[in-house]
């Protein structure tokens, strides 16, 4: 059974990483290198969808912050798809969420 899986795909101006399942200690470095390639192009904007995530620990939210700090430093945008509840909770408990640009649709985004 697989525990995780990542879709990448081009969008208008980035990069839209569609994530599914787990995102923990056992799923991180696969992660970390399917992003390897697409984050070499420097997209302007990584939209991180964490709607079909399921689990959320302290390693996947370190990805996304390291994520997130690489986007300001290079003037790009990282922004999530909210996730259900048990992830929005790891995000609202260490404070994450009201460091990160979310919404609910990505059609919400608008291109850089």
């Amino acid at each position: 059974m697989k525990l995780f899986s990542v879709e990448i795909a081009q969008r208008d101006g980035g990069i839209d990483v569609a994530l599914s399942g787990e995102i923990d200690l056992s799923t991180i470095e696969e992660l970390q290198e399917r992003l390897k390639t697409p984050l070499e192009d420097d997209p302007g904007l990584i939209v991180l969808d964490l709607r079909e995530v399921s689990f959320l620990d302290s390693s996947g939210l370190r990805l996304i912050l390291r994520l997130n700090k690489r986007q300001e430093e290079g003037g790009g945008r990282l922004v999530l798809v909210r996730g259900g509840r048990r992830v929005a909770r790891v995000l609202e408990v260490t404070g994450t969420d009201r460091q990160l640009e979310q919404v609910d649709d990505p059609a919400e985004i608008a291109a850089p």
